[in-house]
């Protein structure tokens, strides 16, 4: 006999625990959730012989209703942003898309990476300066101030580095599904870092990233080794029509222009960090911990971008 039929007959033991369990559905459980102070969220890039271009924002309640209208008024006017290299201080001129015509709105569509309806349609915000073009071996050193606010960041601008060879090649007997190699020779310098990113042509929006897109040398500074990169995974691979065996391959015919960028030890940590949290989403097993960011004051990201683009036509 168990304890509880030692206690209650079985009738009555029934009853008291359909009572119980009565009672324990109904009970309310409430959990206070604390509204996270709003922080300065900073997104910045310069490349060599480009303009710099920062976007400044709010971050958001993880809870809050996303739409059309918050995405459109997201990024916001009425900052400071100056730039200082080598000792020599920039400020950055307001740019929003309302106020910009075709032909500047085609060129922010390129500087921004968005396509130019989503400019047309939003009122988005940016600070740049057309006299200031990246330049390599230089450090960028941001400071953005916005309603009482202050961030600050630096970045350097590394020169590129080289990928020695690049090619596709179908593994084993995939037919013509294959990933991308490429033959790479680190500079003897301890404390190098790069991002690869790649795009098929007239198939992908824009240049997209692995799950892990950064690396840094401290396993193989110096070596010349090689290594290969699958397809980074996209909406359109998890739609109705979409042949599932192909995710993560390149297939026999596509164009891939391949980017590859030398990026400072800041901007690798704060990647590195982002891309972890992203791997771990869902398992049990995280440690949980912040995202690392190179933003002082804020969250966010300012990257001085180097990089080496090189375009892969996929024949065996």
């Amino acid at each position: 006999m168990s304890a509880l039929q030692h206690f209650f007959p079985p009738a009555k033991a029934f009853l008291w625990l359909s009572v119980l369990a009565l009672f324990g559905c109904e009970t309310p459980i409430e959990v206070s959730i604390p509204n996270a102070q709003p922080l300065l969220v900073v997104e910045g890039r310069i490349e060599p012989g480009l303009p710099p271009i920062v976007l400044l924002s709010r971050s958001q309640d993880y809870f809050a209703p996303v739409d059309a209208a918050t995405l459109g008024t997201l990024y916001e006017a009425g900052g400071e942003v100056v730039l200082t290299v080598d000792g020599e201080a920039f400020p950055l001129d307001e740019l929003c898309a309302g106020d910009l015509g075709p032909e500047e709105l085609l060129l922010a569509s390129s500087l921004l990476g968005l396509p130019m309806e989503v400019l047309e349609l939003s009122n988005l915000c940016a600070y740049t300066s057309f006299s200031l073009t990246g330049q390599t071996g230089s450090t960028y050193a941001l400071q953005a101030v916005l309603d009482g606010d202050t961030a600050r960041a630096v970045s350097k601008l590394n020169p590129p580095v080289s990928l020695d060879s690049i090619w596709f090649e179908v593994p084993g007997n995939t037919d013509s599904l294959g990933f991308i190699y490429s033959h790479f020779t680190d500079p003897d310098s301890l404390g190098n870092a790069y991002r690869w990113s790649a795009r098929r042509v007239d198939k992908d929006p824009g240049l997209l990233y692995p799950s892990i897109s950064v690396v840094d040398d401290a396993l193989f500074n110096g070596l010349t080794f090689e290594f290969s990169q699958f397809r980074p995974v996209t909406a359109e691979d998890f739609e109705e029509d979409a042949n599932p065996d192909e995710i993560g391959f390149y297939k026999t015919g596509d164009t891939v222009i391949v980017r590859w960028d030398h990026i400072d030890r800041g901007v690798y940590q704060a990647i590195s960090s982002m891309e972890e949290q992203l791997q771990a989403q869902g398992s049990p097993f995280a440690n949980p911990s912040d995202v690392n960011s190179n933003i002082e004051g804020g969250i966010g990201l300012w990257v001085a971008y180097s990089p080496f683009v090189d375009t892969v036509i996929c024949i065996p």
